[in-house]
């Protein structure tokens, strides 16, 4: 039940706001903004002196939420008459529409609901998720702080952490990751309401903003991830923040200026601290501030600007820092990502290979021909369509095969072949209409959203998972698309178009790949050990023989061995119900820049009574019959293709 008292503080939040606020959306947006700074601030607060524990979190929510009702209560005794006597009608108003556009607004309650109820039933089970995203928040809670640790995999400690922050609350507040997936889902919502404001202030009626909002709940690789603990949805719930308080800075005019700057910093500084892309997603939005500030203020404009940068940097810092001190870097190691080659000729290569990720189809022809013409163009721009130094994976491709029509689709590589055919058809009606043109801010909105694609393809090298890195693109286009589908001559046809993605939708809302509604192995009937291992179903018996090995030995200080395969927390899951005594896992004979750590007082003194080896060919580990550490000798005791135990 904990786990409710960071929602009952976020509620609360928006209540206090929505006193002088005529919209709930915006209140909402609002109260989520300051949430997720009281949560950083929170999080870094306590990890600072090592309280990340459940007594301290527990504490902590507690006094915010006794703090927040009694500041309620007492400044804000007429919230309530006030939201049923003013409020209400406004709500009632927005949903007072026709029935065909009524009917699309069940359609995308139907399928976030669902979305919702399988992110609470299936466990985590991305690859990510077991690689870093749920195996930090592990370290976090043993450790009782969010500083750096030894680890054979170094993504664990240098990753933009503000999601894992929200899946550590949870997590300690319930006792276990049932509500991990959580995060993902509710910045969907978070999505879905902020870009129907977006096509609200670029001059969409309430039809266009219902469009808007379809069209953002049907992107299948949303749809898919809004289940996981990926973070790109988090990414792009906090740039939908960015560029809805960026239309409100342009269109009051000096009104509320520093307030929308404060607003702007933060959903910035929340946006970078969430994940390493934000920055190409951030950087188009805050260039058209700056513009506009300069035009407005001339040389006052410095002073928003400070504003802007400094709560971005205040949300960052102690990430930044703890990269800092250990890789020289505070945007930690550098992962091989960026382009080693720049131009124009490079820049429409990684477009259109970019684009061919959601253009898929189970058709062989249709890929066979798109792949042939992108190879082709290659040819005429003088480009190798596999240049190691603009690709990252090995051999571009067009994907194909079912599931890019959502049969077994999964959150690493879904295409979005409705949404980008869409995309090209909405620019040229928009192109093609003078009148549509001509509405308020939405073709510098346009020119923002298109350029975070652009500034994506230019930096980043190609790979074959890139499509999950787009979201926040797509995210950003909607109040586009809704616009320029509400203004449609013929309102039938959108009515019918954004029906038919809500139908097409339906196979990646029940054919997940790793946590399907429809299935021999739906999340229903398999057990939640089982779900962990969907990605890596050979590893089950592996890991479970392995752990039932250790908690015959009574051995409770485990050490790691990971080599280059950190799949990792399953172990942590298994090894959890342990009744011996308290289990404490250290990655051991760390070799990378993290091994420095293991000197530090919290970790040196570490003695293991057992050793686990990855030693799959991921790992690059050969098989050994005993490991030395620390002058001590652990023999070979438990064996198995891919684990091997050790004990001292």
């Amino acid at each position: 039940m904990f786990i409710f008292l960071p929602i009952i503080s976020l509620i609360t939040i928006f209540l206090l706001i929505h006193k002088n606020r005529n919209f709930w959306r915006d209140s909402l947006m609002l109260a989520s903004i300051y949430w997720g700074t009281l949560l950083t601030a929170i999080t870094e607060g306590l990890s600072f002196f090592s309280l990340i524990t459940f007594g301290w979190i527990l504490g902590t929510w507690v006094l915010i939420c006794i703090i927040l009702i009694v500041i309620y209560f007492r400044l804000n005794s007429q919230i309530i008459p006030t939201l049923k006597q003013n409020n209400y009608s406004q709500i009632k108003k927005d949903f007072q529409i026709k029935s065909s556009v009524n009917l699309l607004l069940c359609g995308v309650g139907f399928v976030v609901a669902t979305v919702g109820l399988i992110a609470i039933i299936a466990p985590p089970n991305n690859w990510d998720s077991m690689d870093y995203h749920m195996s930090r928040v592990a370290y976090w809670i043993q450790n009782h702080t969010v500083a750096h640790y030894p680890t054979s995999y170094t993504p664990q400690l240098y990753q933009n952490p503000w999601s894992e922050f929200v899946i550590l609350h949870f997590q300690i507040l319930s006792g276990g990751d049932h509500f991990a997936n959580l995060v993902q889902w509710f910045s969907m919502i978070g999505c879905i309401l902020g870009v129907s404001l977006i096509a609200k202030q670029l001059g969409a009626n309430l039809r266009g903003q219902v469009l808007s909002a379809v069209v953002t709940a049907t992107i299948p690789m949303g749809i898919l991830q809004a289940s996981s603990t990926q973070n790109d949805y988090v990414v792009a719930f906090w740039v939908v923040c960015l560029a809805y308080y960026l239309l409100s800075t342009i269109q009051g005019g000096n009104s509320n200026i520093w307030m929308n700057s404060f607003n702007i910093g933060s959903s910035t500084g929340l946006a970078i601290l969430s994940k390493g892309t934000a920055y190409f997603y951030v950087f188009p939005f805050l260039i058209w501030l700056a513009l506009y500030q300069i035009k407005r203020l001339r040389w006052q404009a410095w002073k928003p600007a400070l504003i802007v940068g400094s709560i971005s940097l205040l949300l960052n810092i102690s990430h930044y820092l703890r990269n800092y001190n250990l890789f020289a870097s505070p945007l930690g190691e550098p992962g091989g990502y960026r382009n080693e080659i720049l131009g124009v000729n490079i820049l429409i290569s990684n477009i259109l290979r970019n684009i061919a990720l959601h253009i898929g189809t189970p058709i062989g022809l249709w890929n066979g021909i798109a792949n042939r013409l992108i190879q082709i163009t290659h040819i005429f721009i003088g480009v190798d369509v596999n240049d190691p130094r603009i690709t990252f994976s090995k051999t571009f491709f067009v994907p194909g095969g079912w599931s890019t029509i959502g049969i077994t689709g999964n959150e690493n590589s879904a295409g979005n072949f409705l949404h980008i055919a869409l995309i090209t058809i909405c620019i040229i009606i928009f192109l093609t209409r003078k009148d549509i043109r001509k509405g308020s801010y939405i073709f510098g909105y346009l020119i923002a959203s298109v350029s975070t694609f652009i500034l994506f393809c230019y930096l980043v090298k190609w790979q074959a998972w890139n499509s999950r890195l787009h979201l926040p693109f797509f995210v950003l286009i909607s109040p586009f698309l809704g616009v320029v589908l509400s203004k449609l001559k013929k309102k039938k046809i959108a009515i019918i178009i954004v029906a038919f993605m809500l139908i097409s939708s339906l196979p990646w809302v029940f054919f997940n790949k790793y946590r399907p509604m429809i299935d021999s192995k739906n999340i229903f009937q398999t057990g939640r050990i089982e779900q962990y291992f969907s990605n890596r179903p050979f590893l089950k018996g592996t890991y479970t023989g392995a752990v039932e090995f250790l908690n015959y030995q009574k051995c409770s200080n485990i050490g790691l061995s990971m080599g280059n395969d950190p799949w990792e927390y399953p172990l942590w899951v298994l090894l959890k119900p342990n009744n011996q005594k308290v289990v404490k896992i250290q990655h051991i004979n760390v070799t990378n820049i993290s091994a420095s750590l293991e000197k530090k007082d919290s970790y040196k003194n570490f003695e293991p009574c057992g050793i686990i080896s990855m030693e799959t060919k991921k790992s690059k580990q050969k098989k050994s019959i005993e490991i030395n550490l620390k002058g001590k000798t652990y023999v070979r005791s438990w064996d198995s293709p891919e684990l091997g135990v050790f004990i001292k």
